[in-house]
C-alpha cells in the first residue's frame, strides 16, 4: 500500500474532483429540457436537429462525468489496495468514502441515461451514434446499459452497501472531517439511486437482454440494407453520360456564383444521371454555399482549426455525394445540367450560425440508407436540413417516404414557392437559360410541378 503522504495525496484528488462532479452529475439528471426534448422525438418518431444537438452536448457531459468519476472509483480501489479500508485511520476512510461517492453518483448518472431518458428504442438507437464532433464512439449507450447489469459490478457494489451499513458509526463519525464530511453528509441522498434488489436487478438485465438482441437484429439488417443501397448508389452514380458538355457553362457558373452567398441552397439536376430514377422529382440533389474565406470572415462564420484549413479557397459549397459530406468547389458542384439557386429568410448572424452548425457534419460518410434518423451519416437534403431546421424558430418538414421520415430537394423548391423560408434567386434551365425576375417562379414551377 501506499504510504501515509500518496494516500493523503489521493485522497485531496479524488475530494476536488468530486467537489466539481457531484453538482455536475445533479444538474445532468435534472435536466428536464433533455427528457422533454426525448419524449416529443418519441411522439414524432425522429429527432429534429436542434434536438440532436441539445442531446448531443448532454449525453458529452454524461460521459466525461462518468470517465472521471470511474477514474475516482480505481484510484481509491487502487490506494488502498482492494475495497476495504483500516478502519483506524481516517484518511484510508476517508478514500473509501470517496470511492464510494463516486460509485453512487455513477449509479445514479448511469440509471438516469438509461432509465428516464434512454428508456424507449428510439432513443437508444439515437444515443448509440457515434459522435465524432464530441469524440463519442458508436455503442456507448449499449455499453453503460451493460455495465448498469453487470453481475461482478453489482455484487462488488452490494457487498460495498453492506459494508457501510455495518460501519455506519464509523462513516458517520467523519462528518465533520475537512476533507470528506461534506460527501458524508450528502451520503443518504446518494445512496437512493443504489437499489439493489433482486427484482430490480432483474428488472434490468431482462431489459438488456432484450436490447442487445434488438441491436444485434437491427444492426445485421441495417448492414445488409445498407450494402445492398451503397452498392447500387455507387454504380447508379457513376453510370452516367462523361461525354456530352454540361449545359451549366463556365460562363453560367461564373454568372450565377457572382450571385451568390453564403447559406444559399443549390438545387441542381443532371439531366442523363442514372441515379435521377433513384431519387424522387426532377430535381433530385442540393448543396449548401458556404462561400469563400473572405465572405465567411465578413458574415462571422466561426469554424473550428480542422474545418477552417479543410474549407479554404477554393471549396465553396458543403455538398454530401458517394464519397460523404465534404467541402467542395463550386466548379465540381455546378458540373450539371440545370440548377436553382435559393436563398433563406434569415439575417446575417442566423446564416452564420446555420453555417457553423453545417460545417460540424464535414467529413461523415454519405447516408446511402437515405435515413434522416441517424446524423452519423447524411444524404444531400440532410445537409441543409441540419444547417438550418430549428434556427429562428425556422422548421423544414419531413414527409414520409419508403417508410421513413426525409426531405426531398424538391420539398425546398415547394418551401421557396410558397414564400417560406427561401427566396427564390435564379435558374439555369436545361437549354442553358439563365432565368431571373418576373419568369424566375413561373419557370421553377412547371419545371417541376407542371
Amino acid at each position: 500500500m501506499a504510504d501515509a503522504a500518496e494516500l493523503e495525496a489521493q485522497l485531496r484528488w479524488a475530494t476536488r474532483v468530486l467537489e466539481g462532479a457531484q453538482p455536475s452529475v445533479a444538474r445532468v439528471c435534472e435536466a428536464a429540457r433533455v427528457q422533454a426534448v426525448a419524449a416529443a422525438a418519441i411522439e414524432r418518431g425522429f429527432f429534429r436537429p436542434d434536438e440532436d444537438e441539445l442531446l448531443d452536448e448532454w449525453f458529452a457531459r454524461a460521459l466525461n462525468l462518468r470517465v472521471a468519476l470511474w477514474e475516482v472509483i480505481e484510484g481509491c480501489a487502487a490506494a488502498l489496495e482492494g475495497d476495504r479500508p483500516d478502519e483506524d485511520d481516517p484518511t484510508q476512510m476517508g478514500l473509501f468514502v470517496a470511492g464510494y461517492t463516486a460509485a453512487c453518483l455513477v449509479a445514479r448518472l448511469d440509471r438516469h441515461v438509461v432509465e428516464e431518458v434512454g428508456h424507449a428504442p428510439l432513443v437508444q438507437r439515437k444515443l448509440n451514434e457515434a459522435r465524432v464532433r464530441h469524440r463519442i464512439p458508436a455503442k456507448s449507450f449499449t455499453r453503460i446499459f451493460e455495465s448498469l447489469t453487470d453481475p461482478e459490478k453489482a455484487l462488488r457494489m452490494r457487498s460495498s452497501v453492506k459494508w457501510v451499513e455495518s460501519k455506519r458509526a464509523q462513516i458517520s463519525a467523519l462528518a465533520g472531517d475537512a476533507s470528506v464530511g461534506h460527501l458524508v453528509e450528502a451520503l443518504d441522498g446518494l445512496e437512493l439511486a443504489v437499489d439493489l434488489s433482486k427484482r430490480r436487478y432483474a428488472a434490468l438485465a431482462w431489459a438488456f437482454m432484450r436490447h442487445a438482441l434488438q441491436r444485434r437484429g437491427d444492426s445485421a439488417r441495417r448492414k445488409t440494407t445498407l450494402r445492398v443501397m451503397e452498392g447500387g448508389g455507387r454504380i447508379a452514380s457513376e453510370l452516367r453520360d462523361r461525354w456530352t458538355p454540361k449545359r451549366v457553362t463556365p460562363e453560367l457558373r461564373a454568372t450565377l456564383a457572382a450571385r451568390m452567398a453564403p447559406g444559399d441552397v443549390l438545387i441542381t439536376r443532371h439531366a442523363a444521371a442514372l441515379t435521377n430514377l433513384l431519387l424522387p422529382g426532377y430535381w433530385p440533389h442540393a448543396a449548401l454555399v458556404i462561400g469563400s474565406e473572405a465572405q465567411r470572415e465578413a458574415l462571422g462564420v466561426r469554424l473550428d482549426a480542422r474545418c477552417r484549413e479543410r474549407a479554404m479557397d477554393p471549396c465553396f459549397t458543403l455538398e454530401a455525394l458517394k464519397d460523404g459530406v465534404r467541402f467542395r468547389s463550386l466548379e465540381e458542384t455546378l458540373a450539371v445540367d440545370a440548377v436553382v439557386l435559393l436563398r433563406p429568410r434569415l439575417p446575417a448572424s442566423s446564416i452564420a450560425r446555420a453555417l457553423e452548425r453545417a460545417a460540424t457534419h464535414e467529413g461523415k460518410a454519405y447516408n446511402f440508407d437515405f435515413d434522416f434518423f441517424r446524423a452519423d451519416r447524411l444524404v444531400c437534403t440532410e445537409v441543409v436540413y441540419r444547417a438550418y431546421d430549428g434556427v429562428d424558430a425556422i422548421e423544414l418538414p419531413l414527409t414520409e417516404r419508403m417508410g421513413r421520415p426525409s426531405l426531398s430537394a424538391e420539398d425546398l423548391l415547394d418551401a421557396a414557392l410558397a414564400g417560406s423560408v427561401f427566396d427564390l434567386i435564379a435558374m439555369i434551365d436545361e437549354r442553358g437559360a439563365l432565368i431571373e425576375g418576373a419568369q424566375l417562379e413561373s419557370s421553377v414551377r412547371a419545371s417541376y410541378r407542371e
